[in-house]
């Protein structure tokens, strides 16, 4: 089995994991996220967890990126590129953090369903990426 093979498998299934049980605490638990999200929003600069996932996420997405041509697979190329941006549009929100965190701010009655909505969608994302895990997983028998 090749070493991008072994790569994206381990990915895929943290990346999985990681995003459905994340996507389980934001759907179930909306109110501590909004709790977080307001203390946040109260400080001048973007908060350190994001840019901390960001940052992780980049230093997996870019071996990713250039281990998707060796051997050559479109899939992982693909995710790599919606990965990246995926990490552009988080950042461009934390580079206007002023408008981000006045945004939380004045629409605080929102934020729970915004971020049920978004736990969902992340707990689908997560099954979605196991399921490229699984696809990895077939093409190396």
């Amino acid at each position: 089995m090749p070493f991008s093979t072994k790569w994206f498998l381990i990915y895929y299934a943290i990346l999985g994991l990681l995003f459905i049980s994340g996507g389980c605490y934001l759907t179930f638990r909306p109110t501590v996220i909004k709790k977080w999200l307001l203390r946040v929003a109260e400080n001048k600069k973007p908060p350190v967890l994001l840019i901390r996932i960001l940052k992780y996420l980049t230093l997996f997405t870019l071996p990713g990126l250039i281990l998707a041509f060796l051997p050559f697979s479109w899939i992982e190329l693909l995710f790599c590129i919606w990965s990246l941006l995926l990490m552009y549009i988080t950042g461009v929100q934390l580079v206007r953090w002023d408008q981000s965190r006045t945004l939380i701010q004045n629409k605080q009655e929102q934020l729970v369903s915004s971020i049920r909505k978004s736990g969902a969608i992340m707990v689908s994302v997560g099954f979605a990426i196991l399921l490229l895990a699984y696809s990895v997983v077939e093409r190396a028998i």
